[in-house]
């Protein structure tokens, strides 16, 4: 295994580190654009600086990247990260948690993260770079689309399907054979009952379209 540096420094980037070093991965440390962060030691890690300027240190087939944006909001920053790397030639790692439970019958696109607790069902797929967060519990039958966040004791029942560059909150619930669109943003605790093709930003108990979550 090739030792990884992890893009970003923020919360998630320490729960990403965690997970790796869990897992036995060699971890270099973490890059960061806020300078007030280079030399700190986080996770006994070092903030090794920008990320322009440590990846000028190594070739592409030295070290692997794993994505440490997390996004509460939206999943575009961690998505637009990743993907201008790859364009670059730069491999994301995908993050296994050793208490994850991940069906042999599953499956796992690159780049993806599945952490603490998580569990993802027999038939499952989960989409390149998405995240499946601490205790979140992704059922059989059901399709995690790429960049989608399922945050943290999520529950998303058999074969729901989540469209690309979603994120579904703390606690949400998706009932089973739900369909949701691309770009849908679950607010925390919400139970989704019915499709909602279009997308958009849902909240409440049976979940209902608003202007945008706070």
């Amino acid at each position: 295994m090739k030792p990884v540096i992890i893009i970003g420094a923020g919360g998630h980037a320490l729960v990403v580190a965690d997970a790796l070093q869990a897992a036995g991965v060699n971890v270099l440390g973490f890059t960061d654009a806020d300078p007030a962060k280079h030399q700190l030691r986080q996770c006994g890690l070092p903030v090794l600086g920008s990320d322009a300027t440590v990846l000028t240190g190594y070739s592409q087939g030295d070290v692997l990247l794993a994505n440490g944006v997390g996004g509460v909001k939206g999943t575009d920053v961690r998505r637009a990260l990743q993907m201008r790397l790859q364009e670059l030639g730069w491999r994301f790692i995908t993050v296994l948690h050793p208490t994850a439970i991940v069906s042999r019958h599953a499956s796992v696109g690159s780049g993806a993260q599945l952490l603490a607790g998580s569990i993802v069902q027999a038939a499952a797929m989960i989409g390149e770079g998405a995240i499946v967060n601490t205790g979140a519990i992704v059922e059989h039958d059901t399709d995690v689309g790429d960049y989608v966040h399922v945050a943290p004791r999520a529950l998303l029942c058999g074969a729901v399907k989540v469209g690309k560059y979603s994120h579904i909150g703390a606690g949400a619930i998706v009932r089973q054979g739900i369909c949701l669109g691309q770009h849908t943003m679950v607010g925390a605790g919400a139970v989704v009952v019915k499709d909602f093709d279009g997308g958009g930003d849902l909240v409440g108990m049976p979940a209902r379209h608003v202007k945008g979550i706070a």
